[in-house]
């Protein structure tokens, strides 16, 4: 009886703490449903290019080879200075002159020596080149008859043994008789005809059987008997012709070729001897012509010693006229007169320096970056300025120990706005991820120490946890977590809790 009365007592407690608990809950959906919506912006997550960079600290200066320090290369008092600074040059503009006084003393005296020089070397190249006339034309004419006997003498030679080959190449066939393979042939060509002969007999036979049977016309036989004939000629012909080639030449064949193989090589001996002594005539000359050669090879070297004097004398008088070129001071490049640091009267020499020269439209961009971040980055990637252009980078230094830091050299396309010294922010690219889910940056908040997004889903706003990737002032790559096309919003998920009612409002 306890026992039924405890279970009933625990049955209508179980019964109040369920209704009490459904009165719990409709009372907070009833709360919810009471709160008004929030009022919020959305975009949505697209697919796009984003660009991960690293930002350094520049200043402008002046290119690789815009820049100059004028000073003369002799020293010498300045007599004018025709720039001020400010002043736009250009290349090969005259600046600057020296006192050339005595440089233009030093040049007339070189080129008076030159002068002596030149006729004293034309004089001795006229004698030298009398003197080799007349043993050249000595020389050639005897080189022409050593030349002549060359030829006659080749020549006949030449004949000589074509005459001595062939009589050999006559005696030998005649001695050699017919080739294996002649033979061959002619036996060949005698089978051939006897089996021509065979048929043309069967033929005859067959012929006439036919005539006498009634079949066949007396003037087939009669064709079939003269092809026979034919056969029987031919055969004949093809044996002679074996017979022929089998016995070989006669001997007065063997005789006659002998005797014409020993006349050939007579002659060929004869053209020989005369040869060599009409080329033994000739080579006298040419020695007796060449023993001037001594003569006219001293005048050469005469002619050779005064040209040496008067390269000389032209050597001078270049070395005084580019010494007076000297004490002109001209523009080495197109650009403006930065500083003017001496004035006429003043004494210039090489170790000073009288003008520097820029070209202000040839600037480069020197930024320095922390050492580890200067490990990604490498000469020609791109780079955007503060100041809405773009620069390549051309040239990465090396770290300063004192500092830590690298100093980039990075390239403009023009510089016509700005001047050497100014400062500037640069960006480098140093990756771009192509084609990834790109969201506004204010739209990713951290949620206990988690990355996470809210994403619009009819009229309630989700939180989407994500992991992101290359971040920039404005946007975030979203490496997971959100698809392209999401509606993620914008404006108002700072008051949002996932789950919260929401009421997209036009950005």
């Amino acid at each position: 009886m306890k026992q039924k009365a405890l279970a009933l007592s625990i049955i209508s407690f179980v019964c109040l703490g369920l209704l009490s608990g459904c009165s719990k809950k409709a009372t907070e959906e009833e709360a919810k449903a009471e709160t008004p919506a929030a009022v919020v912006t959305v975009t949505k997550a697209e697919r796009q290019d984003i660009e991960e960079t690293v930002t350094a600290q520049g200043t402008f200066q002046s290119a690789q080879g815009a820049a100059t320090k004028l000073a003369p290369q002799t020293a010498g008092r300045l007599v004018r200075v025709l720039v001020k600074e400010g002043d736009q040059v250009t290349a090969g503009q005259i600046l600057a002159t020296l006192d050339t006084r005595v440089l233009a003393a030093q040049t007339r005296s070189a080129e008076a020596g030159y002068r002596a020089s030149t006729a004293t070397a034309s004089q001795a190249q006229l004698a030298a080149r009398a003197a080799a006339s007349d043993q050249q034309s000595s020389v050639r004419v005897a080189q022409l008859a050593i030349d002549a006997a060359l030829v006659e003498r080749d020549g006949a030679i030449q004949a000589a043994k074509t005459s001595l080959n062939l009589a050999k190449t006559d005696l030998a066939k005649t001695l050699a008789g017919a080739r294996p393979q002649e033979i061959l042939q002619a036996q060949d060509a005698l089978r051939q005809a006897e089996a021509t002969r065979t048929r043309a007999a069967k033929e005859v036979e067959r012929q006439t059987f036919l005539q006498e049977k009634g079949v066949s016309a007396k003037r087939q036989v009669e064709d079939a008997q003269t092809a026979l004939a034919v056969a029987e000629a031919s055969v004949e012909s093809a044996s002679q012709t074996l017979e022929l080639l089998r016995a070989g030449a006669r001997q007065e064949d063997r005789e006659a070729g002998q005797l014409r193989v020993r006349q050939a090589e007579e002659v060929l001996s004869q053209a020989r001897k005369t040869g060599e002594a009409k080329l033994t005539q000739a080579q006298a000359q040419l020695r007796q012509a060449q023993k001037q050669t001594l003569a006219v090879a001293a005048k050469v070297q005469e002619a050779k010693a005064a040209q040496s004097g008067a390269g000389k004398a032209a050597a001078d008088v270049e070395a005084a006229r580019t010494q007076s070129d000297y004490a002109t001071l001209r523009a080495p490049l197109s650009g403006v007169v930065v500083r003017r640091l001496l004035n006429p009267g003043d004494m210039a020499d090489p170790a000073g320096t009288v003008l520097e020269i820029a070209n202000s439209r040839q600037l480069d961009i020197l930024a320095t970056l922390p050492a580890d971040d200067a490990l990604r980055v490498h000469a020609g990637q791109r780079a955007h300025l503060s100041s809405g252009e773009m620069a390549r980078v051309i040239n990465i230094g090396s770290v300063d120990p004192q500092t830590n830091l690298v100093t980039l050299r990075l390239q403009t396309g023009s510089s016509k706005s700005v001047r050497a010294g100014a400062f500037i922010l640069v960006k480098v690219v140093i990756r771009v991820a192509s084609q990834a889910i790109v969201v506004p940056r204010e739209c990713v908040l951290n949620h206990e120490g988690k990355s996470v997004v809210f994403v619009a889903s009819g009229e309630v706003a989700k939180m989407t946890p994500v992991t992101t990737g290359v971040e920039t002032d404005t946007a975030v790559e979203i490496r997971s977590g959100l698809a392209a096309g999401a509606r993620v919003i914008t404006l108002g998920q700072y008051e949002l809790s996932d789950g919260a009612k929401i009421k997209v409002e036009a950005p």
